[in-house]
This record gives C-alpha cells, structure tokens and sequence, in this order.
C-alpha cells in the first residue's frame, strides 16, 4: 500500500513498484487500473475494487488516507512518500490545470497569493492543505520502527533514484538481476515516465487530461522561487513552527537520511 499526501511521489513509486514488481522495463503500469486509489468516490468503485480482487500474483494499491486511518495489517507492506509541503502546494496547482474538468477552484484561485494563504489556513484533505500533509507525517512517525513499513523522501529519490529502487526492492522482497536492475531504474526515471506517459500517468488513455504526458509536471523541487513573496514565505515560517519540531521540518522538507534513523 503506497500512502502518501498527494503530489508528494505517489506516481512515481507507483510506477517502481509496477516496474519491480512484473519486472519489465516496458510494462504498461495503468495505475489506475490495476493499482487503484481505492478509497477515491467514484461511481465505479464497485468495478475498480472486483478487478482489483480478480488480480493474482502481488498487488499494490494507493491511498492519501493517512495512516492512522486505514488498516494495518503485518503482511502488508506500506511505503510513504513526503515532498516539501510548498512544492506539492504548487506542483498541486499546476496539476488542477491539466485536467479537463475544473475542480477545486475555491481553493486553487487564480491569485497565487490568495491560494498559498489557503494552502496555509486551510484543512482541505483533498487539495492537501499544509495541515494535512503534517497530520499524514505524524501518523507516519508513529510508525516508523516498524518492519514493514517505508518511509521515503522525494528529495532523496531525486538525489539517487537507484538507491531508492533498491531500498523499495528490499522492502517488498523482490530481486532481480543487476542488469535488469539498471534497466528498470532507467525505466523509473522522471524523464522516462513522462515520455512514457500513456503507460506510467495516473488515468491515461483515458481523457481526463488535456495531455497525459502533462500529467508528469517537471519533477523539480523548489518551485516557489521567484513565485512567492517574501511575506508569503514568512507566513509558512511561522505555520511550520507551530505545527512541527526543528528535525521533523528539517526531514519533511528535504529528506536526507531514512526517517527510522533521523526520529528513533
């Protein structure tokens, strides 16, 4: 189960765990398919989850229900993603502006400003307002002894791509070969995915968005330079500090070392 905030790298590990998992460079992951947000309200949930049941062999399914809210059972393997709360704030931005159908206007207005305040002030789960993302971290440090759970940063997965594949490999147990180990980390690549997109983005083929290669933003950290104002950036400061200590922020903004060791 990949639990994480959303536009925190869900896809993206997503897209690794398929890769490792069918052990294919070329597989056609169809997320949305075959590794289902199984607890998004749809009308053809019923469907997603008969599919999902009629699948043998290992399965993996997604959730941004923190992990406090769903079950925990120890033969299952979870893994959660976090980004630097700004990046997925305006990675999530971005992302409302590929779809087809517009969605959460009210708290991803045309002023950037206004919506950073909101971003800030708010506690919207599905638009990952700054207090979801921290609640969806505490859950997470609560279990971050625990054998069978992984927790990851997107920063890191940047920096080494092939540590991060093989961190994921050894959590779920499986191996293959060094050479097709490098092939798949090739396969797993930002750069890869997106041109690959109509086999790696969430709801491909499927019209949802004006492009699916656009699913795949730039996969870049960092994003508020030049974007927010000085005010805006002083506003977080303050947010942060009433919501987490100097280490979780630390870790939840830039990673660096696995979070069993940065909190133990």
């Amino acid at each position: 189960m990949v639990s994480t905030p959303p536009k925190s790298g869900t896809t993206w590990t997503q897209g690794i765990l398929a890769l490792l998992i069918f052990g294919d460079p070329r597989v056609d992951a169809a997320i949305s398919r075959k590794a289902p947000w199984i607890d998004i309200t749809t009308p053809e949930q019923d469907a997603i989850i008969t599919a999902l049941n009629a699948q043998t062999g290992r399965r993996q399914i997604k959730t941004h229900t923190p992990l406090d809210g769903i079950p925990l059972w120890p033969d299952l393997r979870y893994i959660s993603v976090f980004r630097h709360p700004i990046d997925v704030h305006l990675s999530f931005r971005r992302h409302v502006t590929h779809m087809k159908e517009e969605v959460l206007a009210d708290i991803y207005p045309s002023d950037v400003h206004e919506g950073f305040r909101i971003f800030l002030e708010g506690d919207h789960r599905d638009g990952a307002s700054l207090v979801s993302i921290v609640d969806h971290f505490h859950s997470v440090l609560e279990l971050a002894g625990q054998k069978n759970f992984l927790c990851l940063h997107y920063a890191d997965m940047q920096r080494d791509l092939y540590a991060a594949v093989h961190q994921i490999a050894q959590h779920i147990s499986i191996t293959h070969s060094p050479a097709l180990m490098d092939e798949l980390t090739d396969a797993a690549s930002f750069e890869s995915m997106k041109a690959n997109a109509e086999r790696f983005a969430v709801s491909a083929r499927e019209g949802f968005w004006h492009n699916d290669a656009d699913f795949f933003d730039s996969g870049t950290s960092g994003k508020w330079r030049g974007v927010l104002t000085d005010t805006d950036l002083a506003a977080y400061e303050a947010r942060m500090a009433a919501l987490l200590t100097k280490d979780e922020r630390d870790w939840l903004e830039h990673g660096g070392t696995s979070l069993r060791h940065a909190f133990r």
